[in-house]
């Protein structure tokens, strides 16, 4: 009898009954990446080899080349599957004339979540007056901003950001991406109750998911893949496959954020 994750990883079986929330993901295409099923129907099925319920998306044109079409894209994705699809906002500094209408635009459509942003590609600091704005907007909505964070330099940035703004929720995409960004990003994550990490890491070394659970615990990691970019069977399978016990599993995995969603609606 199949009783537990690593057992069902194994077989090659999707987890369908553990709740997965898939924090970090895009929809469609990225510069000469070779990405595959990366649109809404071509996603789902990546979804259901695996048993992920929800996939938290924001459009790779969002942070690129035209965040109005990306965030179409997305308004696209979560209408036509509203019981699979969440959606971030995402905005682009560079534009701050715009930047309120289309935080109302979006955040008016049901299955709007929270706010991305990708500083690297924007070309601009976290704490960069312009992003003010979207702070200011998860503030007050108490909803997740999802950061691309990369380096100790970046985690400090956002642990400052945590402490001006308490009811944001601020998850570090990539946990921190080196070594030295993941040893501070645990160093916050244990200081501040609205910081979390993902585990879209994308420079992955043996044992990541247990040193984490290890040093700061289960409740303040999320699951993320960051598919299609990247094909997220992977990410599933060092969670699945981790030397941790199956309730962190399921912590990780989806209900953490499910429990930060839930705070939007209190």
């Amino acid at each position: 009898m199949v009783s537990t994750i690593r057992e069902k990883a194994i077989l090659g079986l999707p987890l369908d009954d553990v709740k997965i929330i898939d924090c970090h993901c895009h929809m469609g295409d990225w510069r000469a990446f070779h990405a595959p099923k990366n649109d809404k129907e071509g996603m789902l099925k990546s979804m259901d080899s695996l048993g992920i319920d929800f996939a938290c998306v924001t459009a790779h044109s969002s942070i690129g080349p035209d965040y109005r079409y990306g965030n179409d894209v997305v308004i696209d994705a979560v209408t036509s599957y509203p019981d699979r699809y969440f959606g971030y906002v995402t905005v682009n500094p560079n534009y701050p004339e715009d930047m309120q209408n289309e935080l109302d635009r979006c955040f008016a459509v049901p299955g709007f979540i929270g706010i991305k942003l990708h500083p690297a590609v924007h070309g601009q600091p976290i704490d960069y007056k312009n992003y003010r704005l979207a702070y200011e907007t998860a503030e007050k909505k108490k909803c997740p901003v999802l950061i691309h964070v990369w380096g100790a330099g970046n985690v400090v940035t956002v642990s400052k950001l945590a402490d001006e703004y308490p009811n944001a929720i601020f998850i570090m995409g990539h946990g921190g991406a080196d070594i030295p960004g993941f040893e501070k990003a645990i160093d916050v994550v244990n200081k501040r109750n609205n910081v979390y990490i993902d585990i879209a890491i994308s420079n992955v070394r043996e044992g990541n998911v247990e040193w984490l659970v290890r040093e700061m615990g289960s409740k303040k990691i999320l699951y993320g893949s960051d598919m299609p970019f990247f094909d997220p069977r992977p990410a599933f399978g060092r969670l699945a496959f981790a030397m941790i016990s199956d309730d962190e599993k399921r912590d990780i995995f989806g209900l953490n954020m499910e429990a930060i969603l839930s705070k939007q609606k209190a």
